[in-house]
C-alpha cells in the first residue's frame, strides 16, 4: 500500500505505467447495494435528509452517528471482471481513523474475492492504518478474471479510482438473473457489521455470499428507531425478502411498543406476500430490559403468523446456547465471526 497526499499523486512504489483510470463514482453500474437517491453517481448515502434530521429529535449521540455514517458504504459491493493482469485502485476515505469495538478491515476495509462458479474465493484485503485515508493499492488478478469486493461497513468513500492495463476490458460483473431482487437489511450496528474481522463478515454481507444474490443494507449504528419515513423507504424497493433488525436503539420500552408494529405494518402493506423476517434484541448477559423488547418482537410476529403473512423469526438469544456466549460477542450484543456466520446461516434456512 502506498499511502497519498491526493489521489492524484504519482505513485512511487507502485508501478502504474501502462495503467489507465477509471472514475468510478460516475459511474454506478459498477456497484451493488446502493439506494441510488442520485442515479448517475455514487455516493453510498441510503438515508433521506428527512431521516438524518429527524435523528436530533432522538438524542444527541444518535444525531452524530447519522452525520457521520448516513453515507457509510456497509453491504455495498464492487462487482467486476477484467482481462487486466493487474488493477490499482486509488482511493480517499473521509475519515482517518478505524472505530471502536473493531479492526480496521472492518471499518476501512476492501475485502476481495474471485467469483467461480457462483462460489466467492477470499483473496485478499486491503486497509489504511489509523490516520491515513487518501492511499493506493494493487491487486494481482490471477485465475477467474470477476472480482466482487465488500467495502467498508463504517467509512465513506469519497474517492474511487480504478486503473487496468492499457487495451484491457472492464466491466460489471452482475448477479444471475435469478438472483437480482435484493435482501434488504434494516437494522444498528450489528447489521452494519460490528464488530467482524472483515468487511466481507458482516451477516448481511455474509448472506449475500452463501446465497449469491445482491442485498441493500439500510443500518446505521445508534440511529434504528423504526422511523415511518424508513418503512416507506424499505416498501418502495423491490426485493426479495426483508430483514428487520430494530429492537435496541429505540432505547425505551414504550416507544419500541408503540412502534414496532407499525413499522412492519408498513412494510408488509407494501410487501404482502414477500417473506420479512424479524429478530428478537441481540443481547447477551446484559440490560434486563431487553426480554421485555422481545416479548413486542414476538407479538408482532404471533400477529403476523394469526393473518397468514409471509413471517419468520430470529430468537437471536436462543440460537446461542448460554456456553457459546464468550465467543459469539465481543462485549454483550456485537459479533464475532463465529456469531455473523451463525445469524447469516439462519437466515439462508428462512429465506431459502
Amino acid at each position: 500500500m502506498e499511502y497519498l497526499n491526493s489521489v492524484d499523486d504519482k505513485l512511487n512504489s507502485i508501478d502504474e505505467s501502462n495503467i489507465k483510470y477509471v472514475d468510478l463514482l460516475v459511474h454506478p453500474e459498477f456497484f451493488f447495494g446502493n439506494v441510488n437517491f442520485t442515479p448517475n453517481t455514487v455516493d453510498f448515502c441510503k438515508f433521506p435528509v428527512e431521516v438524518q434530521e429527524k435523528m436530533t429529535q432522538y438524542d444527541e449521540f444518535a444525531y452524530k452517528e447519522m452525520q457521520n455514517l448516513n453515507s457509510a458504504s456497509c453491504g455495498v459491493r464492487l462487482r467486476f471482471e477484467t482481462s487486466s493482469k493487474r488493477v490499482i485502485f486509488k482511493i480517499q476515505l473521509k475519515r482517518k481513523w478505524g472505530y471502536l469495538k473493531m479492526v480496521n478491515w472492518n471499518s476501512m476495509g476492501f475485502d476481495v474475492y474471485a467469483l467461480a462458479d457462483d462460489k466467492y474465493i477470499h483473496k485478499t484485503i486491503f486497509a489504511p492504518e489509523d490516520g491515513k485515508n487518501i492511499f493506493a493499492e494493487e491487486i494481482v488478478i490471477s485465475g477467474s478474471s470477476k472480482r466482487c469486493i465488500f467495502l467498508p461497513n463504517y467509512n465513506t468513500i469519497e474517492k474511487f479510482y480504478i486503473g487496468i492495463e492499457e487495451g484491457s476490458s472492464l466491466k460489471p460483473c452482475n448477479y444471475p438473473e435469478d438472483n437480482r431482487l435484493p435482501i434488504i437489511f434494516y437494522g444498528n450496528s450489528v447489521t452494519q457489521g460490528a464488530a467482524a474481522s472483515r468487511s466481507g463478515n458482516a451477516f448481511p454481507n455474509v448472506v449475500s455470499k452463501k446465497l449469491n444474490r445482491d442485498i441493500i443494507n439500510i443500518s446505521c449504528s445508534s440511529c434504528c428507531r423504526g422511523d415511518e419515513e424508513m418503512a416507506e423507504l424499505i416498501g418502495k424497493i423491490n426485493c426479495k425478502a426483508i430483514v428487520i433488525d430494530y429492537t435496541r436503539n429505540a432505547y425505551y420500552f414504550g416507544i419500541f411498543e408503540r412502534t414496532h408494529e407499525k413499522f412492519y405494518n408498513i412494510v408488509r402493506k407494501y410487501h404482502p406476500d414477500k417473506k420479512i423476517i424479524l429478530m428478537t434484541s441481540a443481547c447477551f448477559n446484559h440490560w434486563s430490559d431487553y426480554p421485555e423488547f422481545d416479548e413486542v418482537v414476538l407479538k408482532t410476529y404471533q400477529n403476523a403468523v394469526n393473518r397468514g403473512e409471509n413471517v419468520g423469526l430470529i430468537n437471536q438469544t436462543e440460537l446461542f446456547d448460554k456456553s457459546e456466549y464468550s465467543q459469539m460477542a465481543i462485549d454483550f450484543s456485537h459479533y464475532t465471526d463465529y456469531g455473523m456466520f451463525k445469524i447469516a446461516d439462519e437466515i439462508c434456512k428462512l429465506i431459502d
